[in-house]
């Protein structure tokens, strides 16, 4: 398997979380306070969280203190799923972010990424 350029940074000072898988963006779809990275095969590269300690219900220190996190994407007909889980110094939070995005993707497809903190 080819290795993946990833990487998880949490801006504290502004309050984004953003993941990336080191591929080149098409484009980028905002909904709401989360910006998803497409590629150009129609694949998510990245996503990034504003208001993040808000949104994912985490504080800002535990923010700080992310070591890695892994992401799998659900790519349905209609829709994206996307499933996270972080791992901060010892305990580990998994969220789901549900969202109504057609990438035109006909069939069932799903993609495991891992991230590192850099």
């Amino acid at each position: 398997m080819a290795k993946v350029n990833t990487k998880v940074i949490y801006d504290w000072e502004e309050d984004i979380l953003s993941l990336s898988k080191g591929r080149k963006v098409k484009a980028s779809i905002d909904i709401g306070d989360f910006i998803v990275d497409i590629d150009a095969n129609g694949f998510v590269a990245g996503i990034e969280i504003l208001n993040a300690s808000e949104n994912l219900n985490l504080s800002e220190n535990q923010l700080k203190e992310l070591e890695e996190a892994s992401m799998v994407v659900t790519y349905k007909p209609n829709y994206v799923y996307i499933y996270m889980v972080m791992q901060f110094k010892g305990k580990e939070k998994a969220l789901t972010i549900p969202l109504t995005l057609d990438l035109g993707h006909g069939s069932l497809k799903t993609e495991s990424i891992n991230f590192i903190t850099t």
